[in-house]
C-alpha cells in the first residue's frame, strides 16, 4: 500500500469512526429525486445517445450535402470548348478581397463576384491558352478605380502580345459625364465599338472640394484643427474658405501626373490620335458621329452586331464568360490541392488591409469591412509568421490611414515577423495607401505600388469641433465640474484653452516625430531626407518611386511573379495563396454550408451546431476537415 493510500481519510490525531448501516427510512411521496439510480442512469444514457445520434445524423447530412453538391456541380460545370471567345463585363470597381467565400463559390455553396486578381490572372492565363482565340469586353457605367484600370489594361496588352485579338463595346464612354479613365482602358483594344447615341467624354481630370467655414460660422460652429505639416490638409475644408497654396500645389501635381498616365498610353496605342488628341480632350464631350470621324472609336453599332462580327472572324469558336473560365480553372486547382497528399507548393500568405485603420477588431465596428482592425491584422501576421510552410507575407494595403496607435501596433507586428521569424514581408499597394497606410508599409522588405496609387501623406492632423456658438444661439448653457486643469480638453462645448491647445499640439508633434522616424528606419533614409518629402504631402505611385518611398511599380501579379522568381519557380501559377485572417468559427461555416445546401431552418441550424460541437468534432479536427480552414487559391 502506498503512503498516499494509507493516509487517505486518516490523520495522526484523529481516526474517523467506522460507518454504521443507515437505518431504513419510511417511504415518502413520489418525487423525481427518489427515482432509483438505475432509472436515472438509463435516462442520462438515453439523453447522451440522442445527442450523439443527432450529431451523427447531421454529420451524415453534411457528407450527403457535399456529395450531392459535387454531383450537381459536375453536371452543371461547363466544359472548356476547344475553341472559344472569352467574354467579360465590367461595371465599376472590382472587389479586391479574397477568402473563404471564394472557396465556397467553387462548390456553389456561396456566390462571390470576381476579384481584380481573378480578372488579371484569367486574362494572363487566356493569353497562354491555345483554346482562347479572342477577348471581348463590355464596359458599363463609370466610376472606375484608376489603379484597377491600369492593372486590367496591362493584362490586355500582355494578351495582345501573344498575337490574339481584342474588342471592347460600351453604350457610351461617358459614364456619369466622365470617361477618360474608361477610354484609357478602351484604347488598349484592337477595336473600340460604341452604340449609336452614345458619347465619348475625355475631358481630362477635375478635382474639387467644398469649403464649409462660412456656412459653419453662420451656425456658430468652429473647427479647431492643427496639422503637421503644411500639406496635411484633410480638415482644411472646415477651417478655411478655399484651397491653400500648399493644397493647390500638391493637388495640381497629383492630377497632372495622373493625366499623363492616362493620355500618354492612349496616344501610344492609337497613333492616328497622337496629333489631335489634346485638342479633342479640351473639347471634352464628343457625340457619337464626331467620335467616329476623329478616330476615337472604330465602329458605331450595337452589341449584337459586334458579337456576330466576332463569331464570323472566329468560326467555330464558342463564347465563354470570364467568370466561368476563372471558376473552372480555380476549381481544377482546388481539386488537385484537396485530393493530393503531396506538398501543397510554395505557400504565400496574403493579408488585406482594407479601409480605415482602427484599434481592436474589425468585428467591433458597426461599419464592418470598411475598417481594418489592428488586432485582426496582427493576428493574421502572427499566424503567417508562425507557419513554417509560409515563404512570404504580402500585405495588400488599400487604406487612407487612421489611428496612429493602431498603425504602430501593425508596424511592430511586421518588424517582429521580419526579425524574429525571418519571414519576408512585402507590401502591395492598391489605389490608396497613405498616412497610416504608409506607416504600416514602411518596414516592409519591399513596397510595390501602381503608377496612380495615392501614397505618402506623411503627417498628422487632429482637433475638434467647438459647438459653443450653437448653444449660445439656442440659449443653452452648459455647466459642470471637473478634476484636472485640462480634463475638458476634448469637450465639444468649449474651445481649447491656451493650456489645452499647448498639450494637444504637443501630442501632434510627438506623433509626427515618430512618423518621420518610422519612415527613416524602414526606408533606410536620413531624417532630413524624409522631412523634405514628408510634410503631409501625398504622391502618386510613380512620384513615390522617384522619391524612394516605393521600390517597384506593379500590382499583385508583379508581386507574386517576383516571389515565384525568388523561390526559383516559373511564375505565380506555381504559388499557393493563403488568405488571412482565417475563419475563426468553423462550426458557423459548416452550418452555413449545410443550410444553403439542404435548407436547415435557423433554429435547427443553431441546435445542430451545438450538438455537433459537443458530440462529433473538436475545433482542430474540423479545421483540418475543411481543407485545414485555409482560404486556399492556386493560380
Amino acid at each position: 500500500m502506498s503512503p498516499q493510500n494509507w493516509l487517505r481519510g486518516r490523520t495522526i490525531v484523529y481516526q474517523p469512526p467506522v460507518p454504521q448501516p443507515t437505518p431504513a427510512q419510511p417511504k415518502s411521496n413520489f418525487s423525481l429525486f427518489s427515482l432509483p439510480k438505475k432509472i436515472l442512469g438509463f435516462m442520462w444514457r438515453f439523453i447522451k445517445g440522442i445527442a450523439l445520434a443527432l450529431g451523427l445524423i447531421i454529420l451524415i447530412l453534411f457528407a450527403m450535402g457535399i456529395w450531392s453538391a459535387v454531383k450537381i456541380e459536375k453536371s452543371m460545370t461547363p466544359s472548356i470548348p476547344d475553341s472559344m471567345i472569352l467574354s467579360m463585363a465590367l461595371d465599376g470597381d472590382l472587389p479586391e478581397a479574397n477568402g473563404m467565400t471564394q472557396l465556397l463559390s467553387l462548390i456553389r455553396m456561396d456566390k462571390s463576384p470576381l476579384t481584380l486578381d481573378d480578372v488579371v490572372d484569367s486574362i494572363d492565363r487566356a493569353g497562354k491558352d491555345p483554346r482562347v482565340k479572342f477577348l471581348a469586353v463590355k464596359a458599363m457605367g463609370g466610376g472606375y478605380n484608376l489603379s484597377q484600370l491600369q492593372s486590367i489594361r496591362l493584362a490586355i496588352v500582355r494578351f495582345k502580345a501573344t498575337g490574339k485579338k481584342t474588342a471592347i463595346y460600351s453604350e457610351s464612354y461617358a459614364g456619369g459625364g466622365y470617361g477618360l479613365g474608361l477610354y484609357y482602358l478602351a484604347s488598349a483594344f484592337d477595336e473600340i465599338w460604341m452604340q449609336p447615341v452614345g458619347a465619348v467624354a475625355i475631358g481630362g481630370i477635375d478635382m474639387e472640394a467644398p469649403y464649409f467655414k462660412d456656412a459653419m460660422d453662420k451656425f456658430g460652429v468652429k473647427a479647431q484643427f492643427f496639422q503637421r505639416k503644411e500639406y496635411k490638409n484633410a480638415m482644411e475644408n472646415m477651417t478655411s474658405n478655399g484651397m491653400s497654396a500648399a493644397s493647390r500645389e500638391s493637388t495640381q501635381s497629383l492630377i497632372t501626373d495622373m493625366a499623363d498616365q492616362l493620355v500618354a498610353p492612349i496616344k501610344a496605342s492609337r497613333p492616328k490620335l497622337s496629333g489631335t488628341f489634346d485638342a479633342l480632350l479640351n473639347k471634352g464631350y464628343l457625340t457619337d458621329k464626331v467620335a467616329l470621324q476623329n478616330g476615337l472609336i472604330d465602329k458605331l453599332d450595337y452589341e449584337d452586331v459586334m458579337m456576330d462580327a466576332i463569331k464570323q472572324k472566329n468560326a467555330g469558336a464558342k463564347f465563354l464568360s470570364i467568370e466561368k473560365y476563372a471558376s473552372i480553372a480555380k476549381r481544377k486547382k482546388l481539386e488537385q490541392l484537396t485530393l493530393s497528399h503531396e506538398n501543397q507548393g510554395t505557400l504565400v500568405a496574403v493579408i488585406p488591409v482594407e479601409g480605415m485603420i482602427i484599434s481592436g477588431s474589425r468585428g467591433n465596428s458597426p461599419f464592418g469591412d470598411k475598417f481594418a482592425g489592428a488586432d485582426d491584422i496582427v493576428s493574421a501576421i502572427e499566424d503567417a509568421a508562425n507557419d513554417g510552410g509560409v515563404k512570404a507575407i504580402v500585405l495588400r494595403v488599400n487604406s487612407p490611414g487612421g489611428s496612429p496607435t493602431a498603425s504602430e501596433t501593425i508596424h511592430r507586428a511586421i518588424i517582429w515577423a521580419k526579425t524574429t521569424k525571418k519571414k519576408p514581408v512585402i507590401v502591395s499597394m492598391g489605389s490608396l495607401a497613405a498616412s497610416g497606410g504608409y506607416w504600416i508599409s514602411a518596414p516592409a522588405d519591399k513596397i510595390y505600388a501602381m503608377p496612380s496609387t495615392l501614397t505618402g501623406s506623411i503627417g498628422v492632423v487632429g482637433g475638434k469641433i467647438n459647438l459653443q456658438g450653437v448653444w449660445d444661439k439656442l440659449g443653452v448653457k452648459w455647466d459642470g465640474v471637473k478634476y484636472g486643469d485640462n480634463s475638458g480638453m476634448l469637450s465639444m462645448n468649449t474651445p481649447f484653452s491656451e493650456s489645452e491647445q499647448v498639450q494637444f499640439e504637443s501630442s501632434l508633434d510627438s506623433i509626427y516625430d515618430y512618423f518621420i522616424t518610422r519612415i527613416a528606419d524602414g526606408r533606410k533614409l536620413t531624417r532630413d531626407k524624409v522631412e523634405q518629402i514628408a510634410k503631409g504631402r501625398a504622391y502618386t505611385g510613380r512620384q513615390a518611386l522617384a522619391l524612394g518611398l516605393v521600390d517597384k511599380i506593379g500590382g499583385m501579379d508583379v508581386v507574386l511573379d517576383d516571389i515565384a522568381k525568388t523561390n526559383k519557380l516559373a511564375s505565380r501559377e506555381d504559388l499557393t495563396l493563403l488568405y488571412l485572417p482565417m475563419n475563426r468559427d468553423p462550426m458557423q461555416l459548416l452550418m452555413m454550408m449545410l443550410s444553403q445546401r439542404i435548407g436547415l431552418s435557423p433554429v435547427i441550424e443553431k441546435i445542430s451546431t451545438s450538438l455537433v460541437q459537443l458530440s462529433v468534432y473538436g475545433d482542430r479536427q474540423l479545421k483540418s476537415f475543411i481543407i485545414e480552414n485555409r482560404n486556399v487559391h492556386k493560380f
